[in-house]
Order: structure tokens, then C-alpha cells, then sequence
């Protein structure tokens, strides 16, 4: 199913990155998603994505044969056909950094028609302890490689910039150990955890260093889930003392090539907010459910330091009607774009069993809000 008509036909990201900076208060309001799951840009393009979803891209990036290098130009491919396609002023790209992961967890869903959907390994994972840390083979940051965003810079229209998508630190270190296991690390060996922490660290800043210092990158999504629907995953005191000081990095990186931060994180992470708005600097923050808080309450209290992107519930682009995605969207439009710093998207991500044409009624309103306040 293709949308109908794209949200823009030409791509404007300097308008977008005005908005995002909280620049101007000025329309049209932008669209923003952090991810796009396969199947919805197979049927948004007509055409096949060769991995099954997003988990293989850390598999199929670890060893860069001429199999894997064929996939990965046909995926680069699909990725820019669907955000031109669909009208975004940017397409997602994402260097590549070879660190080996735990295996996640899949399983087809029969009502969903067989669609796979993956978690990440909750008990354990590829280091438990202090010797396999030491025995794990950390790449150097001379084997991280921006390719794809060199290879985009050419395919992509005049207006148009790419947004890095970097997989945060902690998300990696879930991954390395299990879930579980990091819980319990962090009580008995929390040394264990910082150091990992601090080897991913350098690895991601520079990735982040190497990417944004490309001319045809606009800004870096980074995507790190911290919460839980009713409070962070540990202690805040573990993320302000460890994690989000490496948060600062990368933003610092990001500002140093004049690029913005954007910060990914699911879950509720108010206690966290000061620190990563007034600490870490970051310019925007996604992610948001109806169930924690509205984006609308998001954006009253934060919305005149930082922009606040998203928040279409997911849950109501998977089960609900279009009239009602229609009706929550403008909802949001009318409470937020008086002050500025939004953009509209889905609430975490476009996921394959979201309804895709509740995906496009999403993009059509807010296409029509635009046009209504004379954006055409």
C-alpha cells in the first residue's frame, strides 16, 4: 500500500533542523520517526528489504563479505526510496561499528501473519564476568566504517540530510549481558559494568565523531531505552554517575560538528530529565506513551528548552481506527504548535504491526494541518 500523496515533495532540512532547534515557531510542523520497521517500507516502496528485520544489521555488519556488502546497498536503497517516497526531509543512515552481539530472541506471530518479532536476551548474554570482558574482542575504532553515509550523500536530493541512528550505550550493555545479569553486576561488580560501559563509549563517539563531521549529515538520532513504564531500569544515581556523563560526549561531539543531539529513551525517565537537558545538553528528546505521560504534558513542562518529537501513541497506530489517529494527531498539533519545538511521529517507532494506513493517516493530518495554517 502506497500513501496517496507524500507528505512534501521537496525536502527542507533547514527548516527542520530551525524547528528542532527551537529556532522558529513558524510551520510547516515536521515528521520524525526514529525507526521504520522493514515490512512497512517493503509495502511503502514495492520493494524487498534482504535481511528479515532490523536485528540481522549487527550480524550481517560484522563481517563485511561481498554478500553482506551486496545487502547492505540493497537495504541503503530501500531505506532512501521510503523516505523519499514518503516525503521526510532526511533519511536514516547508521555507520558501521563490527562489535559482536548476543543473539536477541524472535518468534513469528500467527495473527500477525508470521511477522517475526525480536527481544533482547533477558538472563544472559556474551560477558558475565570479569575474564570474559578481557577475552571479548573489543573492534578498534579504526574498523569503524561510515560507508553508508558516503554512499547516501550521492543518492540523496538537494534539501535532504541524513539522521545517524547510534544505538546508546546502555542498550549494548543489556545486550552484552543479559539483562539479568547486568541488574545483579551492578549490586556485586558494578566496576565490571562502567568498564564495558567506557569501551562502547569510545567506540560510539567515534562513530558519532565520523558521521556528523560529514557534510551531508544533519543530526544523530541516538536511541537509548532507560525505563520502564514506571520508573528507569536502576537507579537513577547508576545513569547520572555512569551513563549519562558518556551521554555528554557524544552530545559535545555532536555540537563540536555543529550538529544537533537528539535523544531516544522508551520508558518513564523524569527523574532523568535535568541532568540530560541541563547536563548532557541534549536538543530534543522521543519517545512518549499516552500511559506514562502525554507528549502534550511533556511539552508544557520541557517545551520551551528542548523539542519534544513523536508522540502518536503506538499502541493506537497497531489497534485503533483512522479517525481515531486522525483525531489524537491534531489533538496533540493544537496543544503543542502555538510554542514551537515539535514535530509529529509515532510515539517510539513505526513498528510492522502498526497499521499502515494508520501510519499514513498520521502523516496525512498532519500533511492537512499544514496546509490549513497556509505551510501548503
Amino acid at each position: 500500500m502506497r500513501i496517496e500523496k507524500p507528505f512534501k515533495e521537496e525536502p527542507d532540512f533547514d527548516h527542520f533542523r530551525k524547528v528542532l532547534l527551537r529556532e522558529t515557531t513558524e510551520g510547516p510542523v515536521p515528521i520524525i520517526e526514529l525507526l521504520v520497521d522493514l515490512e512497512i517500507q517493503e509495502e511503502a516502496t514495492g520493494l524487498q528489504s534482504p535481511i528479515e528485520s532490523w536485528m540481522d544489521f549487527a550480524n550481517m555488519t560484522e563481517q563485511m563479505g561481498p554478500g553482506e556488502i551486496q545487502a547492505g546497498i540493497q537495504l541503503m536503497d530501500l531505506t532512501i526510496a521510503f523516505h523519499r517516497s514518503v516525503g521526510y526531509d532526511y533519511v536514516t543512515m547508521t555507520p558501521i561499528v563490527p562489535l559482536k552481539q548476543t543473539a536477541w530472541n524472535r518468534k513469528e506471530n500467527p495473527r500477525q501473519g508470521g511477522k517475526v518479532r525480536g527481544w533482547q536476551e533477558e538472563h544472559s548474554g556474551l560477558i558475565a564476568s570479569r575474564e570474559q570482558f578481557q577475552s571479548f574482542h573489543w573492534p578498534a575504532v579504526e574498523e569503524i566504517s561510515i560507508l553508508p553515509i558516503e554512499y547516501t550523500s550521492d543518492k540523496i536530493p538537494a534539501g535532504m540530510k541524513q539522521m545517524i541512528f547510534c544505538n546508546g550505550i546502555f542498550e549494548e550493555l543489556r545486550n552484552l549481558m543479559g539483562f539479568e545479569t547486568m541488574a545483579i553486576k551492578s549490586i556485586e561488580e558494578p566496576d565490571l559494568l562502567v568498564d564495558i560501559l567506557e569501551n562502547l563509549a569510545i567506540l560510539t563517539e567515534r562513530a558519532i565523531d565520523m558521521a556528523t563531521a560529514h557534510p551531508s549529515t544533519g543530526a544523530v538520532f541516538y536511541g537509548e531505552d532507560m525505563g520502564f513504564n514506571h520508573g528507569t531500569m536502576l537507579h537513577p544515581d547508576f545513569f547520572r554517575e555512569h551513563v549519562l556523563p558518556r551521554h555528554k560526549r557524544f552530545a559535545d561531539t555532536c555540537h563540536k560538528n555543529g550538529k544537533p543531539f537528539i535523544f531516544h529513551s522508551c520508558g518513564k525517565i523524569e527523574a532523568l530529565l535535568e541532568d540530560l537537558i541541563e547536563d548532557v545538553r541534549i536538543d530534543a528528546l522521543h519517545s512518549f506513551q499516552d500511559n506514562i505521560t502525554p507528549i502534550e504534558e511533556m511539552h508544557r513542562r520541557y517545551g520551551d528548552r528542548i523539542s519534544l518529537l513523536g508522540g502518536v501513541d503506538v499502541d493506537l497506530l497497531a489497534r485503533g481506527t483512522t479517525e481515531d489517529v486522525r483525531a489524537r494527531t491534531r489533538q496533540i498539533l493544537e496543544a503543542c504548535t502555538p510554542a514551537g519545538g515539535i514535530m509529529l511521529g509515532s510515539g517510539n517507532s513505526v513498528t510492522n504491526y502498526c497499521k499502515i494506513e494508520n501510519y499514513y493517516a498520521m502523516i496525512d493530518e498532519t500533511r492537512n494541518w499544514n496546509e490549513e495554517h497556509g505551510y501548503a
